[in-house]
């Protein structure tokens, strides 16, 4: 199966994305992102021919130390840190020599994975879970300092700079709340509840202007608020007559809203970008922000066609520049955009291609690696060979190799570290060296 293509140069394909597809500009936007972009893609095409087909030498890994782990315990690499979890206790090891910073009580067991917030260098969130109630607490903990920033009993998630729980104290879905604090102090920015939420996570992790999210409520208002702070953008009030909406969701670049009436559901669709009515009929579009481009994949409405691949769309143009198998991923990285495909292949996901940020064109051929689809911190890592043992990782200063000593099963990536589970009830990091 051909993972990616490019369209023929004779031919120049346009997809209509629909209202709001346009890249607009904002004042965060450096002039010349596509000048600046191409001589630094070629440079790193040249590096990753050789580095990639072995002539650049392997970076050696110095065995720093080993750290009891429980037989629940998790753990994560953060910065100069390595962080350890398990029996009601998380603790923070030093990269450089395996001495013990900090130790604190966490109670429970995990709740959830020890979450980087990356708003906040320095924080991460955790949920514990009490083994008598089955309730969680999440902690916001400073890994610098080794202590607990602030604590609730709700299941927040860091989402730039301030924690979010959706949650509903009962099974009515129209009686969910929303509790939003600052991610740093825990302060309450802002609470809603009695109201159907729909986040729009693509736009969100863009973090442009604003971080939207939708709420309905049972009478038909439909309001827009800024995440971080609950400000109204925008307010539309639908004539739902009798019906009782029972489920609001965001597809795409489009709000999905369910009602019933008489047992009878009904589903309409209006454009985030204008509120204006969708075509039932019209497929469903979905757009990741790949840097110059958008990264689209479309799924058919009801009856409609089924389009088997996925598209690479200048934002400013809309013209298709390649094309991608239907499940496959685009990863923007510091060095271009990589491609794998959608079948799992041990601890990865194939790769075929890595593209030229500004042109979408194929600056090297990777067949033969794999993305790492497990722990990464701040890097993109490589897996290649019969066990996964050869390592490349991208990083933000360039591109890195060295041979494992161990499988990557559960490994832990960081920028200069590496963490994996050696040893039964252990963990063992490594450091590159020169």
């Amino acid at each position: 199966m051909t993972v990616y293509q490019q369209p023929a140069s004779s031919t120049t394909a346009v997809i209509d994305l629909g209202a709001g597809w346009r890249q607009q500009p904002s004042e965060r936007d450096h002039p010349g992102a596509r000048t600046l972009l191409r001589p630094v893609a070629a440079a790193v095409a040249a590096a990753l021919v050789f580095a990639l087909g072995g002539a650049v030498p392997a970076r050696r890994l110095q065995e720093v130390a080993t750290v009891a782990l429980t037989a629940q315990g998790d753990f994560q690499v953060l910065e100069d840190l390595l962080l350890v979890r398990g029996g009601d206790r998380l603790a923070g090891y030093n990269l450089t020599d395996g001495s013990q910073r900090w130790d604190l009580p966490l109670p429970g067991t995990a709740g959830g994975p020890i979450m980087p917030v990356e708003a906040a260098p320095g924080m991460i969130l955790t949920a514990m879970e009490d083994a008598a109630t089955g309730r969680r607490t999440t902690y916001a903990v400073d890994v610098a300092a080794g202590v607990v920033r602030w604590q609730d009993e709700l299941p927040m998630m860091a989402l730039g700079d301030v924690a979010i729980a959706v949650w509903s104290p009962g099974e009515d879905r129209t009686d969910t709340r929303i509790t939003v604090r600052d991610v740093r102090t825990g302060q309450q920015r802002w609470t809603v509840r009695g109201v159907l939420p729909a986040l729009d996570y693509p736009a969100v992790i863009r973090g442009r202007d604003t971080m939207p999210i939708w709420t309905l409520q049972t009478g038909g208002e439909l309001t827009e608020r800024d995440l971080r702070d609950g400000r109204v953008l925008r307010r539309l009030r639908l004539d739902l007559g009798a019906a009782v909406p029972v489920n609001l969701s965001i597809s795409g670049d489009e709000l999905i809203v369910e009602t019933v009436l008489a047992g009878v559901k009904t589903t309409a669709r209006f454009a985030t970008a204008d509120l204006s009515p969708v075509a039932l009929t019209a497929p469903y579009v979905f757009r990741t922000d790949c840097g110059a481009h958008w990264c689209t994949t479309s799924r058919p409405a009801a009856g409609g066609p089924v389009d088997e691949t996925g598209a690479i769309v200048d934002k400013e143009t809309g013209e298709v520049r390649g094309r991608f198998a239907m499940g496959s991923i685009i990863v923007p990285t510091p060095l271009g955009l990589l491609v794998a495909g959608p079948e799992p292949r041990g601890d990865g996901l194939p790769v075929t291609a890595l593209l030229d940020p500004a042109t979408a064109r194929p600056l090297a051929d990777l067949t033969g690696w794999d993305l790492y689809s497990g722990s990464t911190v701040g890097v993109t890592v490589l897996l290649r060979g019969r066990t996964h043992r050869q390592v490349a990782w991208l990083t933000p200063g360039g591109l890195e190799l060295t041979q494992l000593p161990v499988p990557p099963a559960r490994c832990a990536f960081a920028p200069r570290a590496i963490a994996c589970p050696a040893a039964a009830n252990s963990v063992t990091v490594w450091r590159v060296t020169g």
